[in-house]
């Protein structure tokens, strides 16, 4: 008998029924309810008044009737929740968001030791009177610790975690990495431990139970080697080329370069690579010469090479250049993309990576979907919420 319609939705819902109250406020704990919320759980999103959540108020701003409800950044986060508006700082606030947390699955927040002495809860405070609640704490340094009490931004994380260390030149300062990157892959991995914790619960404790994710820690888990490799031996900036630490770097190394509308980055690990580009570009006397043999004893080779790879791509467009060198001379290269190439990227578009939502007040927009498919189908998702819009129901 073919299943009902009912039953066919909640094949793309599998939290369906799931209740969420979030507390958190900008990027980490937001988008870890975004993701449940995606995957069909009702996210409840408390936000204190008057403004609500601090995204409200983070550019880049999309021209609207209301300034609270045009952050590109808001809108992105809060996909398909529900906004209450609710001062839980104050006494009778708090009761009512203990009564919503008490008939919840989870709670997501970002309450440092501050906020907790401030509030005089607990770890256990809420699981003791919801025995079979998942609590997520969000913050940047943890619960204990020397950091355990300060405050943080993305450039901090960054600085502290050590990739500031290896991002830019090497003769320059170190530079940024613009955006909440810290805090998205926190998020990213703050839904896997509530996956995980829902799992235990349903299938074997039937308890809950108090989680904590830093994005501190977060960090240090994406560098891409073990941190006494080579006998303390530290990776350092390199710019656009391949890092230092490798055994025998090819003499280009990793390259960005310009075409005439955009750049593209060039990258390989191997002599046969170096060989294939020199034959490419017309010059196969550089592989047997010397200076060319390993870009960080002479660094002058790859300022060099550069100039060789830009004067070949003169008048050549970067889709033009990606695919001669990818097809024909069968180099790892690639163009890189504006968010515009990105939207209209034909790779992208067949994946079903973006979905047009329309908002009351910003009207219509592109998103991400969640990356996976189930069934071989995207899920859905949801515009994010007004402020206070669902205060009444």
């Amino acid at each position: 008998m073919e299943k009902s319609y009912q039953q066919k939705q909640n094949l793309y819902e599998p939290l369906k029924g799931i209740k969420v109250v979030e507390v958190a406020q900008g990027v980490a704990g937001p988008h870890c309810g975004k993701i449940l919320a995606g995957l069909g759980a009702e996210v409840l999103k408390v936000e204190i008044p008057p403004d609500g959540d601090w995204s409200r108020k983070f550019g880049p701003m999309i021209p609207s009737k209301d300034d609270l409800e045009s952050s590109a950044l808001f809108l992105h986060n809060n996909t398909g929740k529900k906004s209450v508006v609710m001062d839980w700082t104050e006494k009778e606030g708090f009761v009512n968001l203990q009564n919503l947390i008490n008939k919840s699955d989870i709670l997501i927040e970002d309450w440092d030791l501050k906020d907790r002495k401030s509030l005089n809860i607990s770890k256990d405070f809420f699981i003791k009177q919801n025995p079979k609640l998942i609590e997520m704490c969000v913050t940047a340094f943890g619960l204990s610790g020397p950091y355990s009490t300060y405050k943080s931004t993305p450039m901090i994380l960054f600085a502290l975690g050590g990739f500031m260390n290896i991002m830019g030149s090497p003769d320059k300062k170190p530079i940024m990495l613009p955006g909440f990157q810290a805090d998205y892959v926190t998020g990213i991995n703050a839904n896997n431990a509530i996956q995980i914790a829902l799992w235990e619960r349903d299938s074997i404790s039937n308890k809950g139970q108090f989680l904590e994710l830093s994005m501190i820690e977060t960090l240090i888990n994406l560098h891409q080697a073990p941190f006494e490799m080579d006998h303390g031996g530290n990776r350092q900036r390199m710019g656009h080329r391949q890092s230092a630490l490798s055994a025998k770097g090819f003499p280009p190394g990793v390259s960005s370069v310009p075409a005439e509308d955009g750049y593209l980055t060039f990258g390989g690990g191997s002599q046969p690579i170096f060989e294939t580009l020199c034959l490419m570009l017309g010059r196969p006397e550089l592989i047997e010469t010397e200076e060319f043999q390993n870009v960080f004893k002479n660094p002058e080779s790859g300022v060099l090479m550069d100039k060789y790879m830009i004067d070949w791509m003169k008048g050549k467009t970067k889709q033009e250049v990606f695919i001669e060198v990818s097809t024909q001379w069968l180099l790892p290269v690639s163009p890189i993309n504006t968010i515009r190439d990105i939207l209209e990227d034909e790779q992208f578009n067949h994946k079903n990576a973006f979905q047009e939502i329309d908002h009351p007040m910003v009207g219509l927009a592109k998103y991400a979907r969640l990356p996976f498919s189930i069934n071989n189908k995207k899920l859905n998702i949801k515009r994010a919420p007004l402020l206070g819009e669902n205060s009444n129901e």
